[in-house]
């Protein structure tokens, strides 16, 4: 591979996407700084400063959440500039191969996708943290609750099913019991150390049912699980979640929403590699002379169409119809091996 060559189309990767990202993000603190500025009187310059401080904090996770489009809008259009303006038919008449020519965007999303995944993803929880702690709006506290969570302990045939989690404080706590036929429901409880205290509890059994006011589960719930469990799994940073099989090996669970979130993370950062093969695909070598607009098209039409496929595996992992880990990985894995075949199809 021609070092010139891989500097040359690497750069002018680098560029794209540092303008497009800078505008995208402009974009993203204008519309936070409306919202926020309707929650927060601006009468002095201080409260105007604090504003536009919180609507700074509020961009970065919208921004990670949307910098895979970026970057395939950045890589689309930079491998067809390169061919609108005859430079890969140059590459190839100079002997480089498409794999030499595609190797640059392949490295390019690799970065980029290492950066997102262990700074900027962390980052953006980080601000977004920061935000809540300058905040006190129910609306902020709703929405970190941690919902649906199932815990399954597997060897001791029992399955928790708990509908919100804030922090420690449970709300409708359900254990089937399989191994003493029993249930356990609870309006309300809190979780501590290895204790789970509950409230206007109903347990039914081979005995009959029987209500309680009160009622304490002393189980084998480490510190490491009820920490992991304080936090939504859409707030955990691959830096949290890293350690899921550990806590699950030691606690003898499968905590379903939290390892969904861990391989979605991981697919999330090999979508970038995803999108720099579709670009490939819809750049050369048959489309390279299509218009800006059919290419737009194009580009969207594959967005709304992965982002459909991502949720419908989503919703399938959370009802447990399919394991988290095909639900995470299929779309993308399969994408991949897809985009794969084509480019060898269209350029043998």
């Amino acid at each position: 591979m021609n070092r010139t060559l891989f500097v040359y189309i690497f750069n002018k990767q680098l560029k794209s996407i540092l303008f497009v990202a800078f505008a995208v993000f402009s974009l993203i603190s204008l519309f936070e700084f409306a919202e926020v500025s309707r929650k927060f009187p601006m009468t002095s310059w201080s409260e105007i400063f604090l504003v536009i401080k919180l609507s700074l904090l509020r961009g970065p996770v919208t921004f990670c959440e949307i910098l895979h489009y970026i970057y395939f809008i950045t890589a689309t259009f930079s491998l067809w500039d390169l061919c609108r303006s005859h430079q890969v038919t140059i590459m190839k008449s100079a002997g480089k191969s498409p794999q030499q020519i595609l190797f640059p965007f392949i490295a390019f999303s690799v970065v980029v996708a290492s950066i997102w995944l262990f700074v900027m993803h962390p980052s953006g929880i980080y601000a977004e943290n920061l935000y809540k702690r300058n905040t006190e709006h129910s609306d902020i506290s709703s929405y970190e609750q941690n919902r649906d969570i199932w815990i399954d302990y597997g060897l001791d045939n029992k399955l928790i099913f708990i509908k919100s989690l804030n922090q420690n404080q449970i709300g409708n706590f359900y254990l089937f019991d399989q191994s003493k036929n029993e249930k356990i429901i609870a309006e309300s409880g809190e979780i501590s150390q290895n204790t789970v205290f509950l409230s206007n509890v109903t347990v039914l059994s081979q005995v009959g049912l029987k209500t309680y006011a009160n009622l304490q589960l002393k189980d084998s719930i480490s510190p490491k699980l009820v920490q992991l469990l304080s936090v939504s799994p859409l707030r955990q940073t691959i830096y949290n979640l890293y350690k899921i099989y550990q806590i699950q090996k030691q606690d003898h669970v499968n905590i379903r929403l939290y390892e969904f979130a861990f391989h979605k993370l991981l697919a999330n950062g090999v979508s970038f590699i995803l999108f720099a093969l579709v670009a490939a695909i819809i750049c050369f070598p048959i489309n390279r002379y299509k218009t800006k607009t059919n290419l737009a098209i194009k580009v969207i039409s594959f967005s709304l169409l992965l982002r459909f496929a991502n949720s419908m595996m989503e919703s399938f992992s959370y009802t447990g119809l399919i394991p988290v880990t095909l639900s995470a990985w299929a779309v993308t894995l399969v994408l991949v091996l897809i985009s794969i075949s084509a480019l060898i199809w269209k350029e043998a």
